[in-house]
């Protein structure tokens, strides 16, 4: 059985009209930063949104156990979303699943 890390993670942007901000997009940025900075073996892992809000700038996805460290690196050095200045806030990491909806927020968030 494969165990997972789960991240929440904000995202700052200098300027958000000038981004397009998707559950797609999100992923690949990570997983550019992974293979950057760890190589394309070293950085290829499944990365798995579990939670999705463009209106929060938030995500919570999970990763297995064993990049956790890698992928904590990587958001911490992502310095650029499409082009545009940003900082990607790590706010919790767990070992069980995470989930920022807090009640009536339902409407604005994405279960992916």
């Amino acid at each position: 059985m494969i165990r997972h890390r789960y991240f929440d993670v904000q995202l700052k942007f200098r300027d958000l009209d000038s981004v397009v901000l998707t559950p797609v997009f999100f992923r690949g940025c990570v997983q550019n930063s992974l293979e950057r900075f760890f190589g394309q073996i070293g950085g290829d892992t499944t990365l798995e949104i579990i939670k999705f809000s463009a209106e929060q700038q938030r995500v919570v996805f999970r990763v297995p156990e064993e990049f956790y460290e890698r992928t904590r690196a990587s958001i911490t050095l992502i310095g650029q979303y499409q082009e545009v200045p940003c900082h990607f806030r790590v706010l919790k990491t767990s070992k069980t699943p995470l989930d920022f909806i807090k009640e009536g927020e339902n409407e604005n968030c994405e279960e992916i």
